[in-house]
């Protein structure tokens, strides 16, 4: 999937957002012939840089330009490239080294004090280490990564096996309904609260439970949005639509649905006024019941929350 993804050659924007091949090779093994992928390094994931500046999550102004980097980078893999990324997470977003003195830099160091390892068939195999020591000046360019589960879209019948991190799985994907490219922007909207108060929106924990299941987290979808549409749940699997409803269409399981204080706003603390409700609304586009209500990558661009500034939108409201 990534050599298609780097094969494909675009004037695209969004192509600069994304983990591209830089070279290949193959080396043998016992059992033929091992395929090697060259990337360009990558310092770390987004998340990491709210440590660097000394908060748990990103600030949302810091956020809002890096997401706009994201929803590019995935416009380009749903409409050139044609690929379902299925697991956006903010692990798979990463920064490129702020300059080339931080990698010379990691590599005098590691020559100076070699980390731990082990001997496998006579070769040393090192202990791997993200650390690159705090920002120097800025940050690189951000990359969407890992392609490991990534999916082509462009096919005659939508899948239908698992994807998605738990906690961000989409209701067609847990109702096993058919699923294409609007899975990934459900992710993205879960992804939101991960980044900007490393928390999850639903966690798919019930009352009863310290443990995930999908009764629990479909009863948390209907507490944030209420009742799934009929046709929704017509194109459920048969099996999963019985485990959760009964055949005169009840929810098996109403004393997991949160209560009403389980809102989109009570879950949204950490922005306030105006900022607040521009981001409630950005993000209700994208986790819709239905896939085809939300907004693809690209209508999500230029979205109000994206473009507002607090401090500067009220100077020059005044």
């Amino acid at each position: 999937m990534s050599q298609h993804i780097s094969r494909i050659q675009s004037k695209h924007q969004g192509r600069l957002y994304v983990r591209l091949i830089q070279d290949s090779f193959t080396i043998p093994g016992p059992v033929g012939e091992h395929l090697g992928l060259v990337f360009e390094p990558l310092r770390e994931p987004l998340w990491l840089l709210g440590r660097h500046l000394g908060t748990v999550g990103l600030l949302p102004t810091i956020l809002k330009a890096f997401f706009k980097l994201v929803l590019q980078g995935l416009d380009f893999l749903h409409s050139e490239c044609h690929v379902i990324h299925t697991d956006l997470k903010s692990d798979n977003f990463l920064l490129g080294f702020e300059d080339s003195s931080v990698i010379d830099d990691y590599v005098h160091q590691q020559k100076a004090n070699p980390p731990l390892y082990k001997e496998v068939d006579r070769h040393p195999i090192y202990q791997s280490s993200a650390d690159f020591g705090g920002l120097r000046k800025g940050v690189g360019l951000l990359k969407i990564n890992d392609f490991g589960a990534a999916v082509f879209g462009n096919v005659s019948t939508p899948h239908r096996h698992d994807i998605q991190p738990e906690q961000f799985c989409a209701p067609e994907v847990l109702l096993k309904a058919g699923w294409t490219y609007s899975a990934d922007i459900w992710n993205l909207g879960m992804v939101l609260w991960e980044l900007l108060e490393d928390t999850s929106l639903l966690d798919g924990i019930g009352p009863e439970s310290d443990v995930y299941s999908r009764e629990a987290h479909f009863a948390q979808m209907i507490g944030l949005l209420g009742p799934p549409p009929r046709e929704l749940l017509d194109r459920a699997d048969s099996a999963v639509h019985s485990d959760l409803y009964t055949t005169q269409g009840e929810f098996k399981y109403p004393r997991l649905i949160p209560s009403e204080d389980f809102n989109f706003s009570n879950l949204t603390l950490f922005l306030k006024g105006e900022d607040k409700r521009l981001f409630i609304e950005f993000a209700s586009k994208m986790l819709q019941w239905l896939p085809e209500e939300r907004l693809t990558a690209k209508e999500l661009y230029n979205d109000p929350w994206l473009n507002f500034r607090p401090g500067a939108n009220q100077k020059g409201s005044q």
